[in-house]
């Protein structure tokens, strides 16, 4: 029996023994470095519907987030516009990729429009008053709303009328307000008609008894008759003529009268125009029943300029329109006894003088200095003229309006003369323009 080696059983183990181990080694060390699985992102949002000018944020409608973070910042959604509102956001997983989401909003209007006015209105028979002159209606929309009356009434007829204002919006939300009409007999009318009467039976019995006083005298000519009797029928007949003729006058007076700049004007029953166009300011007034509302080529011009906007994202609206004369009144006092007469003539007109009155000035969105600046005054100043407006009262032109700088109050006068007063953006002022002034007479 041959004798064992050890050695060469040694030198046979070991690296047998190190192929194990080494292969033990690779097989755990796989094992190790086998990759981590990161959890998936788990996102949950919803569309949703609100109201017209609610205050919401782009990441309000997120409900769900998992192994993952929101990149988008938290910001306001605009909702002062009817529509579907799109909202991206972004949000990163564990795995550092980015993934966007889109969320849409519908903005929907079920606001129904709130109308502000008188309870009563009263009138003597016969005589028609502006059913509509202190009506104002408001609406979360901020579009220029223009009321209706709904019910039968005849200003020539004694009674009382139960009548009422309704107002739509452009979704169709409907408020009918009701208000009494009240047509009274004219008794100052009544009593002069029976005086006149009484007059007239006078007259008569003195004509019988002055027949008979002519038939019982003695001997008069009848041209003494003659002169004595017809001159003064005639004289009390053309002197109550030339009174009602001079009333007329009155109304339908011209003046005539030429600006420093050689414009012509003319101011007939109250109004005046230069060169063709109304003017309203310290200067010239309007009487105080003129006026009813927005005049139709104001509102037509204004709705294709807030489209044109809109193509621009510049929301417009009409935050003030037309005024009445007794609306501009109570404006006006309450910002007297607020400010004193000084400071409140410097930002609002005296009743009459209001070109709000006359149907073709507006104010839009925010009637403060708060809207100086923005991106709808921006856009404002360097369109309005395109579509008839002009910047009433420019800043730096208080001394020709006499009134301060408004970024928000427009005057519609057509795009000719629109186009003249930009002046290739600095405007002028139709004081300066026409050669006139803007100063109250007191």
């Amino acid at each position: 029996m041959k004798k064992i080696n050890a050695k060469k059983i040694i030198l046979f183990i070991i690296p047998i023994f190190l192929i194990v181990g080494i292969s033990f080694m690779i097989v755990n060390l796989k094992k190790e470095t086998k990759p981590v699985e990161i959890p998936e992102l788990i996102l949950k949002y919803k569309n949703a519907q609100v109201e017209l000018n609610d205050k919401i944020y782009n990441l309000d409608y997120i409900t769900k987030l998992e192994n993952g973070h929101i990149l988008t910042t938290k910001e306001l959604v605009d909702t002062t516009a009817i529509g579907q509102k799109k909202v991206d956001i972004e949000v990163e997983d564990l795995n550092k990729q980015i993934q966007k989401i889109a969320i849409y909003i519908d903005v929907v209007d079920n606001e129904k429009p709130t109308i502000t006015f008188p309870a009563e209105i009263n009138t003597l028979v016969g005589q028609e008053v502006n059913l509509l002159a202190d009506v104002v209606v408001t609406d979360n929309s901020n579009e220029t709303i223009i009321p209706t009356i709904e019910g039968n009434y005849d200003f020539k007829v004694v009674g009382t009328y139960n009548l009422f204002y309704v107002a739509t919006d452009s979704s169709n939300n409907t408020t009918k307000e009701s208000f009494i009409l009240n047509v009274k007999e004219d008794k100052k009318s009544t009593n002069e008609n029976n005086s006149s009467k009484a007059n007239t039976s006078t007259q008569t019995k003195s004509n019988n008894s002055s027949n008979t006083t002519k038939t019982n005298t003695s001997t008069q000519s009848s041209n003494q008759n003659s002169s004595t009797t017809i001159p003064n029928n005639s004289t009390n007949s053309n002197s109550s003529q030339t009174s009602d003729n001079k009333t007329e006058d009155n109304s339908d007076t011209e003046v005539h009268f030429t600006t420093s700049k050689g414009f012509a004007g003319v101011t007939k029953n109250g109004v005046t125009y230069i060169d063709g166009y109304l003017v309203v300011n310290k200067t010239y007034s309007l009487p105080s029943s003129y006026g009813k509302s927005l005049t139709k080529e104001t509102t037509d011009a204004f709705y294709v300029m807030q489209a044109a906007a809109k193509l621009d994202n510049i929301n417009l609206w009409i935050q003030s329109g037309f005024r009445s004369y007794n609306t501009q009144y109570n404006l006006y006092k309450k910002y007297v006894a607020e400010d004193g007469v000084t400071l409140a003539d410097t930002y609002s007109a005296r009743a009459g003088h209001s070109e709000h009155q006359s149907g073709l000035a507006f104010d839009v969105n925010i009637i403060d200095d708060t809207f100086i600046g923005t991106p709808a005054a921006l856009w404002l100043d360097e369109n309005c003229y395109k579509y008839g407006f002009i910047l009433r009262y420019p800043n730096g032109k208080t001394n020709e309006t006499g009134y301060k700088y408004e970024p928000w109050h427009f005057r519609y006068v057509g795009k000719e003369l629109a186009t003249k007063l930009y002046n290739n953006g600095n405007w002028l002022t139709m004081e300066d323009y026409f050669g006139i002034t803007s100063t109250y007479s007191d």
